[in-house]
């Protein structure tokens, strides 16, 4: 029996003497009983275990290229934030794996050895640790020191991952009780994962409310709903609930913070942002971001069992400023960089004094498990398999603003992705890729093997399928709802081979239009016919059904299975960058006529 099941026996056990003598817990708050604790808290790190460079507007100074983020420094931060206060829980929101080459060489070891250093309270289990199956995410707890929470999965007797983790667990924290509840984002995990069979989700705020209820008959008053579950989804179900007070979410890589608007970053609303319950007593809904670039900081005072003031920031931490925006632009009117100034690196860190935005030591601790396995690595993901002439910028929705980009016609590397497998596979009429399926933006310069793992980390092969014009028309609609009006901004589809105007203001399954295919002979365009056959190349995981592709499935139980070509996809890119290499052809933004948009009007 793990040890946090004989602790909620125990404690359930001594509640029940408790309430038959009459007695009350020595844990339970009187009414006007104050309580600080603080809450240090990240998300959606995806083994970003170092830093990632973005650029920030810098008052005074302009554009200003820098590293965020990383590791060792969240871990700095998370040393410096504890040792300010007594009562402080550290809490991860999940999705800790698949995303880097640190996973795709080292399989969640060093996602595990770091966490592990960084002493962290309890995680989430978010919906990629189901993303090679239940067997992975056994053994990748299995690693872990700390508690890993889901109240809404269940698994049937004798699964893998039977009592590998808790519905929530009880802290006792400077002489209170604290119950920490874990959630999973439901129908994302059952149908963007692969979980098997074995495995059941249920509904977020009835299954929080369940364990809300068990927490209670114990006696304990101060809740924190620690989940994998987007910010809007989160908000919605809070108000159904009763008796939570914080809310830790993840999945949706929201920045919240108004003040950083001013430094280029695109906040979608407050730190904290303040709902109610169903009670009608505040709580308080945090998200810190993504891929480590930051770490939330919440202090919270409790008046007995209910929240009368919470306030905090995602403090981001940076490294000396790299580059500085010159002033000039190149031939696409873009800025160009330039090597910055030591007067300037000073002035911009004064600039940066106070803010959000903090200069932090590296944690050596951290930075030594890290290099344990970068020097493992060894020098083969540093092969250069492309030129990239221009910054090829990623948004999964057009002008979402991820990774400091807004285009007007979503991703620039996404349709040069899909191009790729369309070049690599000699019978594709066309190809669809999610927009989550690629994962960040490319800078000019080399490509190297370790960027295009960072690009396309999963474990996905080519897949191949023959539809009719009709079908792919609603398959695309399919991956715009579910983008569109599921918060499920991942499902996107970029393509290559095909392209179409879209109207994301119109319902849903009537916003695309005016659909051509390409010839791949003469490479000529012209309109789809809605009852031809033709051969849809996608990546095995949408061609199951997943990210809302469900036009893809529906089509294979009625005719039978597509062909699986078990080409790992990374690699497709991969061989195909390397043959505009030898072809002494360079990687750039594709020309509008051969990207899959023609037009977009957002929402």
């Amino acid at each position: 029996m793990k040890k946090s099941i004989l602790y909620r026996f125990l404690v359930i056990t001594a509640a029940v003497l408790l309430v038959l003598t009459g007695c009350s817990t020595s844990q339970g708050s009187a009414a006007d009983e104050v309580f600080n604790l603080r809450v240090l808290h990240i998300n959606d790190s995806h083994s970003h275990v170092d830093p990632t460079t973005q650029d920030v507007e810098v008052p005074g100074y302009g554009t200003v290229r820098m590293e965020l983020g990383g590791m060792t420094r969240i871990s700095s931060l998370i040393g410096q934030y504890r040792g300010e206060r007594e009562n402080v829980l550290t809490l991860h929101a999940g999705d800790a794996i698949m995303g880097t080459t640190y996973f795709t060489f080292f399989n969640g070891d060093t996602e595990a050895d770091v966490l592990n250093a960084m002493d962290f309270d309890a995680m989430a289990i978010g919906n990629h640790e189901f993303d090679l199956g239940d067997g992975f995410l056994a053994d990748f707890i299995s690693k872990l020191d700390f508690p890993v929470l889901s109240a809404n999965i269940g698994t049937a007797p004798g699964n893998v991952l039977e009592n590998s983790f808790e519905p929530y667990i009880i802290k006792e924290i400077g002489g209170q009780d604290v119950g920490i509840i874990g959630l999973t984002i439901a129908e994302k995990t059952r149908y963007s994962s692969s979980p098997s069979d074995e495995i059941s989700f249920y509904d977020e705020g009835s299954s929080v409310q369940k364990s809300v209820d068990e927490l209670k008959k114990m006696g304990i008053g101060k809740i924190i709903v620690l989940c994998h579950d987007t910010y809007d989804k989160s908000m919605g179900w809070a108000s159904e609930v009763s008796d939570i007070d914080v809310i830790v979410s993840g999945d949706s890589h929201t920045l919240l913070g108004s003040e950083l608007e001013a430094y280029g970053f695109a906040p979608e609303g407050d730190y904290p942002t303040m709902l109610t319950n169903r009670d009608g007593d505040p709580v308080y809904l945090v998200q810190a971001w993504e891929y480590a670039k930051a770490l939330g900081v919440l202090d919270v005072t409790f008046t007995g069992d209910v929240v009368t003031a919470a306030q905090g920031m995602p403090v981001i931490p940076v490294s000396a400023p790299m580059l500085q925006d010159s002033g000039e632009k190149d031939d696409r009117g873009r800025p160009v960089f330039a090597e910055i100034s030591a007067a300037d690196v000073s002035g911009v860190k004064s600039a940066l004094a106070g803010t959000s935005l903090v200069s932090v030591d590296e944690d050596p601790v951290v930075a030594s498990v890290i290099k344990s396995y970068s020097d493992r690595k060894g020098d083969v993901e540093l092969e250069v398999v492309a030129a990239v002439t221009e910054d090829l910028g990623h948004n999964r929705i057009p002008g979402d603003g991820r990774d400091g980009y807004r285009l007007a016609l979503g991703s620039d590397i996404a349709p040069i992705v899909s191009k790729g497998f369309y070049e690599i596979i000699p019978n594709a009429d066309l190809v669809i890729q999610n927009g989550g399926g690629v994962r960040v933006s490319i800078p000019a310069g080399d490509l190297t093997l370790k960027k295009c793992y960072e690009l396309l980390p999963f474990s996905n092969t080519m897949f191949e399928l023959r539809m009719t014009g009709a079908e792919i028309v609603t398959v695309l609609e399919d991956a715009l709802h579910f983008a569109l009006d599921e918060n499920n901004t991942g499902s996107f589809p970029y393509a290559y081979g095909i392209r179409y105007d879209v109207d994301a203001t119109e319902p849903a399954y009537q916003r695309i239009s005016n659909v051509e295919i390409m010839d791949r002979k003469s490479r000529t365009w012209s309109d789809i016919d809605p009852e031809q056959f033709y051969v849809v190349i996608t990546n095995d995981y949408i061609a199951g059904g997943k990210d809302g592709y469900l036009t893809f499935k529906a089509i294979q139980e009625e005719r039978g299975p597509g062909y699986d070509t078990m080409t790992d996809y990374a690699l497709s890119f991969i061989q195909y960058s390397r043959n505009l290499t030898a072809a002494g052809q360079s990687m750039s933004i594709l020309p509008d006529e051969e990207r899959s948009m023609k037009s977009y009007i957002s929402q």
